[in-house]
């Protein structure tokens, strides 16, 4: 379990922004995630309807 948490925490450590963004570094991925969701909710039709309709 440690060498799990010590790669992760790395990995957290490359991701540019730490020094003026802090955790908030990490909201461009959660906006790109959310805004693919939603596009892929409006164009997925299952059957006639879509999750808008």
């Amino acid at each position: 379990m440690r060498l799990y948490n010590r790669t992760l925490q790395k990995l957290l450590d490359k991701w540019p922004g730490k020094k003026y963004l802090g955790i908030y570094r990490f909201l461009p991925i959660f906006f790109v995630l959310g805004a693919a969701l939603e596009f892929s909710m409006i164009n997925w039709h299952v059957g006639e309807v879509n999750f808008c309709t």
